[in-house]
C-alpha cells in the first residue's frame, strides 16, 4: 500500500473503528458444525454471531479476524500517540515558530547553509542519510553536499538562508533527524 492510499483511508479507519463491536471471538456452532465470529450484544449480554469461518481458514487468518477490531484501536491510538510526540518535539525545538517562514519579511541572522554544512560532515547525519533517505554514496563531502541539495531542491545550500520553503525543508530533515537519532536503530 502507498502512503497516499494509507492517508486516505484514514478517516474512514477511524470512523469504522469508533462503530464496531469493542471485540469479537471466536464460537463453533455445533448444529450448523461451523467455526463463527461473535460478539457480545452490551444490552442483553446475548452472544451473537456475525460471520462464518469457512474451514480452509488457517490458523494466523482467523487470529487477525478476531482481533481485527483491537489491532486498529491499538495502531490508531499509536498514531495517535506518535502525531502528539512530533508535535512536543517541534514545540521544544521551535516554541515560537520563530525559525519558520517570516512574518515581516526580513532575512533570519541564523546561517542554516552553514548549519547544513556542518550537519553534513557529521557521521550520524551521513548514517541518517543513508538509512532514511537512501543516499547510497556518503563516503565523501561531495558526495554528501550533492545529495542533500538533490532532498532539499536547492542549487545550492546557500538558498536555506534566502529561500523561505527550502529553510522549512531543511528544518523538517533536522527534525526528522532530530527525531531518528533519538531511536537510530528503528
Amino acid at each position: 500500500m502507498n502512503l497516499d492510499l494509507a492517508k486516505s483511508l484514514l478517516p474512514e479507519a477511524k470512523h469504522v473503528a469508533s462503530l464496531v463491536s469493542e471485540e469479537w471471538a471466536e464460537s463453533y456452532d455445533v448444529e450448523n458444525m461451523r467455526a463463527e465470529i461473535v460478539v457480545r450484544d452490551t444490552v442483553t449480554g446475548e452472544v451473537v454471531p456475525i460471520a462464518i469461518i469457512n474451514r480452509n481458514c488457517g490458523f494466523d487468518d482467523r487470529q487477525l479476524l478476531f482481533k481485527a477490531p483491537l489491532f486498529l484501536r491499538a495502531l490508531l491510538t499509536l498514531l495517535g500517540a506518535s502525531f502528539a510526540e512530533i508535535k512536543r518535539l517541534q514545540s521544544q525545538q521551535d516554541p515560537q515558530g520563530s525559525e519558520r517562514s517570516p512574518t515581516n519579511g526580513q532575512k533570519r541572522d541564523k546561517n542554516y547553509a552553514a548549519e547544513c554544512a556542518m550537519r553534513c560532515g557529521d557521521q550520524l547525519f551521513r548514517r541518517f542519510l543513508a538509512e532514511k533517505k537512501g543516499v547510497s554514496d556518503i563516503s565523501d563531502d561531495d558526495r554528501v553536499a550533492v545529495a542533500i541539495r538533490r532532498i532539499l531542491r536547492v542549487d545550492k545550500r546557500s538558498e536555506l538562508n534566502t529561500d523561505a520553503g527550502a529553510r522549512n525543508r531543511w528544518l523538517d530533515l533536522r527534525a526528522e533527524f532530530d527525531v531518528w537519532k533519538g531511536h537510530p536503530n528503528g
